[in-house]
């Protein structure tokens, strides 16, 4: 009984599974074929992604050029060494005129503005006439001058007469030595000029002679008894006073001449010490130093007239004055301005001082966005000491030369200042080093027409030389000259691709 109940469910059952059989064997054949085709998608995507990376690092980083583009581009390349670095810091600044070359010529006293010889915008040299004034206090200054020229011209001429007399004198004295007649001496000096020492000297030469004459009469006379003995004596006595008398005229000429010569030339270095007194005054009140030899004392006109000139060469910034006016001492008549070298002045923060060293004469780089991003060299002439309380900097001031004119006071500038110690680096040429994207970069040199582009890190950069932080060795050669073209041939390679 329980057999017979059991077939019927069975036999049920196995006639199901045989009715759905086509069923489930269709969907294990679509299962099947669902796996193998989504794994050969996943084996063939894989296969690309990985042959893509191996052909982009071909491409992208090493580039080859064909022999005619690697003559033309004329390539150089360097081997990676260690050089001296020194961290450049760029801060702003400004040109200015140089304050000796930048200069307010003022009217140097009160007069007429008689005549004025130049505009705004011209070019004068150095001692040009600028202006010419009629002052008073001029005239008065030159006639001190005429003054003392007289004054100096008669201490000379009894300079010179004493001169004279010194001289004569000497010669007298070595005539008389000889103890000549008085006549031939007469005749010697008649031209001669001996002032009032003639009559002194040739009175007491003539006594004396008279005197030797009177023994040389009497000594026979008192040989033979004739005459005593006691009037000869009395004779030598009196030839020996008028010996005397003699040479006491001689030196009492010679000392009284010497000092009327030294108290001559006295009077002439006073006289000379007073002109160039005076001088000096015109010339304060001139601002220019007068030709002494073809100025005009003798005209009245002439003695009033104050010509200004130019103190140097440059141009004619503005004029304050027109003709004709009254102008008082001191006001401005004109601008002048040399813009052949300027000022460069900057400020050097707080944070700088103790590494800034900066000695008059270095030489620092000067960037004016204004010409282009133009770098000029500019020499330091002053690297101040006292902090500036407004902006708690200390002033830096360097010259640049400015003779092509393209720099204008006022202009904005970036000043390079070296800051810290010098460092032995691993670097390469600043013309090495570009940038793409923000990417800094080198071409190595592999030879055979083949450059590599190499990522860098860059560090400080001092005159040639940039600092290499990362990417690079020792050795390995850098293009230098040509980067630029291979940069550009890089990238058109990359458009190409």
């Amino acid at each position: 009984m329980s057999h017979q109940f059991l077939l019927p469910g069975k036999s049920n059952i196995f006639r199901n599974l045989l009715q759905g059989l086509p069923t489930i064997l269709a969907l294990a054949v679509m299962a099947s074929g669902w796996l193998l085709i989504h794994h050969l998608n996943s084996s063939e995507g894989t296969t690309e992604e990985e042959r893509e990376p191996a052909i982009e690092v071909a491409q992208v980083d090493t580039i080859v050029l064909p022999a005619g583009k690697l003559k033309a581009g004329k390539f150089a390349s360097e081997p990676v060494e260690f050089h001296f670095v020194q961290h450049q810091h760029a801060v702003p600044g400004r040109l200015r005129y140089e304050q000796t070359k930048h200069v307010d010529v003022k009217a140097p006293m009160d007069g007429i503005l008689s005549e004025l010889a130049v505009t705004p915008g011209d070019f004068v040299q150095a001692g040009q006439l600028i202006a010419v004034l009629r002052s008073p206090e001029i005239g008065q200054a030159r006639a001190e001058v005429l003054k003392h020229t007289q004054q100096r011209a008669i201490a000379q001429k009894a300079l010179d007469r004493e001169n004279t007399l010194r001289a004569n004198l000497k010669q007298l004295a070595v005539m008389l030595a000889a103890s000549p007649p008085v006549d031939e001496i007469e005749t010697s000096f008649k031209d001669r000029p001996l002032g009032r020492y003639r009559h002194e000297i040739l009175s007491a030469y003539s006594n004396m002679l008279l005197a030797d004459e009177l023994i040389v009469k009497l000594r026979p006379l008192v040989e033979s008894g004739a005459v005593p003995g006691r009037t000869l004596r009395e004779r030598e006595n009196e030839r020996q006073l008028a010996e005397t008398a003699f040479r006491t005229a001689r030196d009492l000429a010679m000392f009284d001449v010497e000092q009327a010569q030294m108290k001559a030339a006295a009077d002439v270095a006073e006289s000379d010490r007073q002109l160039n007194l005076a001088w000096q005054s015109v010339e304060t009140l001139l601002g220019y130093k007068e030709n002494k030899e073809t100025a005009n004392l003798a005209d009245e006109e002439a003695l009033s007239r104050l010509e200004v000139r130019a103190p140097f060469a440059g141009s004619v910034e503005s004029r304050g004055f027109a003709q004709d006016e009254r102008v008082m001492r001191g006001a401005s008549l004109i601008v002048l301005a040399n813009t052949d070298s300027l000022y460069v002045e900057a400020s050097i923060r707080e944070s700088d001082w103790s590494a800034v060293t900066l000695e008059p004469g270095t030489l620092i780089k000067v960037l004016v966005p204004a010409l282009e991003d133009r770098i000029f060299d500019a020499e330091v002439c002053y690297f101040g000491r006292e902090v500036q309380t407004e902006t708690n900097s200390v002033p830096l001031v360097a010259t640049i030369d400015n003779h092509d004119g393209l720099l204008r006071p006022g202009m904005f500038v970036r000043v390079t200042v070296p800051v810290g110690e010098k460092r032995e680096v691993l670097a390469v040429r600043a013309e090495s080093v570009i940038q793409h994207e923000n990417q800094k970069f080198v071409f190595v040199d592999m030879a055979n027409g083949a450059f590599q582009r190499v990522d860098v890190s860059t560090g400080d950069a001092s005159g040639d030389w940039v600092e290499i932080t990362a990417g690079l060795s020792p050795g390995q050669k850098v293009v230098t000259q040509g980067a630029f073209l291979l940069k550009s041939e890089f990238l058109l390679q990359g458009e190409g691709e």
